[in-house]
């Protein structure tokens, strides 16, 4: 008899709760304490939190499971390099984008 395994993520089994999610967790809400308890910064702090609570909300988008997996992707892609080339075509004027 033979155990498998879905993925070799290191899975905490709480929802796919993983390690590297812990580590990102971890300083948010330290932070979010040292803001709300010792500064007058209450409502920025809550802001945090509440920002960083939708950052950890987990979702189904291919194999990114977790909202600052995809918030990071989205601005990877806002973010490209782009090339645009023009061409001289017939009458027609067309610009082609081209990407790296």
């Amino acid at each position: 008899m033979y155990i498998t395994l879905k993925s070799i993520k290191r899975n905490l089994g709480f929802k796919g709760i993983e390690i590297a999610d812990i580590f990102i967790a971890f300083p948010i809400i330290v932070l979010f304490i040292i803001l709300f308890c010792f500064t007058s910064f209450k409502i920025p702090s809550l802001i945090f939190l509440l920002v960083g609570i939708f950052c950890l909300l987990p979702i189904n988008v291919s194999k990114k499971n977790r909202m600052y997996k995809v918030l990071g992707l989205m601005f990877q892609f806002i973010s490209r390099q782009k090339i645009f080339i023009y061409q001289n075509i017939g009458k027609e004027n067309d610009f082609v984008e081209k990407e790296n």
